[in-house]
């Protein structure tokens, strides 16, 4: 900034800040916010007109897994342009490997940083007593203070990833113990499930590649099959046991339940937060915009779709702050590979980052079931808190990165494959109408997203090292 002229000015839109909505001009310099003033004060170098139109934090996406059905490298490209058109400017890549990180992460490092076109963070997710000796490395060579414990792969873990652990309770006890001995802010995700009920109902470990090109399960079996075999109580039972184990290393403000998908999880979470325990709550829009009846392969993900009463006790724990975050769980996978010859033979997960804030705005805000502000706060502001981004990311203030999305909440779109522009060629929610979508996307100050073209390079995005 020179003279009084910002790099970038928005003006006349409506800021939805921290504090509530303001009409007013924004103005970026060297990245960052720098200024907040009445409409029609700033000058800058550019001017992005946002009359009637209202200016959010970008989105933050926490719960992605790139790199799992292609390249790191490919979907850092294909997946963070699919992420601008709907207003995403960071995510966080839930990723897994057997090996040591310290030495193998600088490879992914650098595909990372050559291909994203807006931000990001690691969560790794850790295998062994090996990886949780690991944990202050990771944090003071690799920036990364975010972790996931894998309740899905006990008993599994050893033949899956080929490592000398099943991932029981006393791994679980010496990985929350260690991250909180840790002098920085960590966050730890936490997959809900009680493998014992659900391997059981399941007939077999389903976690465990079976041999043979036969396809498994029959030709007449429906999603409903996968309700059946990973119940909401076993999603239930383990989030309580894992916030409690947390709570006895007084852990629990850090411990993060990913993807609730059951309205009673959602109120056991309330339960456990009035009785004191300091918890985060994530759930995905998927759990909150579909249902099991209208669910077939395409939806297939664990856990599993509910029904119209869970997806109801979501929106009403979402709206009274009991679930402070909103994730995906989004993988880029096209149709030849997500289609198995039977549902069980179909994978898992599907690509879905790029709808999350206008579903959010389209089922929430225009529905009337929370507020703009809320909205804001469970799409950007509370998942940087969480994962520790925050005030870096996450909010409008001054001195803030100028992640940024002008929406339109009256722009009415149908959801395509090449609306979206992901690698993936489906949506879960192709043929839906939703009302409420970014118009232009900035990413620290870049008009990243404008009216239909993603604008950002591969390679403008970079890595958020923690603790910010």
């Amino acid at each position: 900034m020179s003279d009084g002229t910002y790099d970038l000015v928005i003006a006349n839109g409506t800021l939805v800040t921290e504090t509530g909505l303001e009409d007013a001009d924004l103005g970026v310099a060297d990245e960052k916010i720098a200024a907040i003033g009445a409409s029609g004060t700033l000058t800058g170098e550019e001017t992005l007109d946002a009359a009637d139109k209202y200016v959010l934090p970008g989105a933050i996406d926490p719960h992605t897994h790139h790199g799992i059905y292609n390249s790191l490298e490919s979907d850092a490209d294909t997946e963070s342009r699919s992420d601008l058109v709907g207003g995403v400017t960071t995510i966080g890549n839930f990723f897994r490997r057997p090996g040591a990180y310290g030495d193998i992460m600088d490879d992914y490092f650098e595909d990372a940083e050559a291909n994203y076109r807006h931000d990001y963070f690691f969560s790794l997710g850790l295998l062994s007593f090996d990886h949780v000796a690991e944990i202050p490395r990771i944090i003071d060579e690799l920036g990364i203070t975010s972790f996931k414990w894998y309740m899905n792969y006990k008993y599994a873990a050893s033949e899956k990833f080929g490592v000398d652990c099943d991932m029981l309770d006393d791994f679980g006890d010496a990985f929350i113990r260690t991250l909180a001995e840790q002098d920085v802010p960590t966050t730890l995700g936490y997959h809900s499930e009680n493998v014992e009920i659900t391997n059981a109902l399941a007939g077999g470990n389903p976690y465990v590649e079976s041999e043979g090109d036969e396809p498994t399960g029959d030709s007449d079996e429906t999603y409903e099959v996968f309700l059946e075999e990973f119940p909401d109580y076993a999603e239930t039972q383990s989030m309580v046991a894992g916030a409690s184990l947390a709570r006895q290393h007084d852990y629990d403000e850090s411990f993060y339940a990913v993807h609730v998908s059951a309205g009673r999880t959602a109120d056991e979470l309330a339960n456990l937060q009035e009785a004191g325990y300091e918890l985060t709550g994530e759930t995905c829009t998927h759990y909150l915009t579909l249902t099991a009846e209208e669910c077939d392969d395409r939806m297939k993900v664990n856990p599993p779709v509910r029904h119209e009463t869970d997806q109801e006790t979501l929106w009403e724990r979402l709206a009274d702050g009991t679930i402070s975050c909103i994730g995906t769980d989004h993988c880029a996978n096209r149709t030849d590979e997500k289609i198995g010859a039977t549902i069980r033979d179909s994978k898992l997960g599907f690509p879905s980052s790029g709808t999350m804030l206008p579903l959010i705005l389209s089922e929430g805000v225009n529905e009337g079931r929370i507020d703009l502000e809320r909205a804001v706060a469970v799409t950007s502001t509370n998942t940087a808190k969480a994962w520790n981004l925050y005030p870096k990311k996450g909010t409008i203030r001054v001195g803030s990165d100028a992640d940024l999305a002008v929406v339109d909440l009256e722009e009415t779109k149908t959801v395509t494959p090449e609306l979206l522009q992901s690698d993936g060629d489906y949506s879960i929610y192709e043929g839906r109408s939703v009302t409420g979508w970014p118009t232009q996307t900035i990413v620290r100050g870049e008009i990243a997203y404008d009216d239909g073209e993603v604008l950002a390079a591969p390679g403008t995005g970079t890595h958020i090292d923690r603790p910010v």
